[in-house]
């Protein structure tokens, strides 16, 4: 029998290397490097990133800092629970803060929630979002009571994102973290947000007096799950840090985000385990740098 000729092998090879080419996918998440006081750390261009994917071929890793304005929706707890240890006024005070902080560019919304949801502010440059938000009718509409329904008013604002979705849209949730009346569960919202590519973040604020023994697992499933979308987690009864010091802070790590892309030797058919790591260029880990990515990375 005849072996295959010169010419055929390199059509075979050609054929084999345009097969695997064609199955080949691109992907890419935001995530950050940053110091250990939780400020941007050095640019992107002095770090170096590797990428592992569960089951996947990575090629093709690089970087870029990224500065851009972003959609953010800002779901507010109303709760009865927030009438208790000044948290109502640290809440309002909040959303002033980051909305002062924000850029003018930027898209801010403000979802309300108790035990619904409300839409109360649709999506607004951030002069005029604060305008409305520090209008005397609005404010004194502002009426705090009811259960909380938290993981149902983060899956309404990912949906909302999702009708005009940009690079970088975020979820940021000021609230104790109490969760006892949502008909979603804390899977579902994970799920959904890394679909999506949606980063979530959280204003940790005080407990009530006198807390629901469930609340601390419903709090526990929320942390997860800012740290699963790459997103931060910060706690505002850890200190005396004025508001408008960490609203400056969570918006510059919204708006200034590093864009790691990377391919992949096969499509992902659903979520797959996401590790990224950044490194001096001599390849040795740098200990004064963290970096917060999503856990996960999801099919195009």
């Amino acid at each position: 029998m005849r072996g295959a000729s010169p010419s055929t092998s390199l059509v075979i090879c050609l054929f084999v290397s345009f097969i695997s080419h064609a199955q080949s996918t691109h992907n890419f998440v935001l995530c950050n490097a940053v110091d250990k006081s939780g400020r941007q750390a050095a640019a992107v261009e002095s770090l170096k990133f590797s990428v592992e994917v569960h089951g996947r071929t990575v090629s093709d890793v690089h970087a870029e800092q990224r500065q851009r304005p972003r959609q953010i929706f800002l779901v507010q707890d109303v709760s009865a629970s927030m009438r208790d240890s000044n948290a109502r006024q640290h809440s309002m005070q909040a959303v002033r803060d980051f909305a002062a902080s924000a850029s003018p560019e930027d898209k801010l919304a403000l979802v309300d929630f108790n035990d619904s949801y409300f839409l109360d502010i649709t999506p607004e440059s951030a002069p005029a979002f604060l305008e409305k938000y520090n209008d005397t009718e609005f404010q004194e509409g502002l009426r705090f009571f009811g259960g909380t329904a938290l993981f149902d008013a983060v899956i309404a604002s990912a949906a909302y994102l999702e009708k005009e979705p940009q690079e970088g849209d975020s979820v940021l949730v000021i609230s104790d973290g109490a969760d006892d009346a949502s008909k979603r569960n804390a899977e579902q919202m994970e799920r959904e947000l890394l679909r999506s590519k949606i980063r979530l973040y959280l204003l940790l604020l005080a407990p009530p007096k006198h807390p629901n023994p469930n609340d601390g697992r419903s709090r526990s499933q929320l942390m997860d799950v800012v740290r699963e979308t790459g997103g931060v987690v910060v706690k505002a009864d850890s200190g005396n840090v004025p508001s408008r010091n960490w609203a400056e802070a969570m918006h510059s790590l919204i708006e200034v985000a590093d864009r790691v892309d990377f391919d992949l030797n096969t499509p992902l058919g659903s979520p797959a385990r996401l590790d990224v790591l950044a490194s001096t260029p001599d390849g040795k880990r740098d200990k004064a740098v963290e970096i917060s990515c999503p856990r996960y990375v999801s099919p195009q």
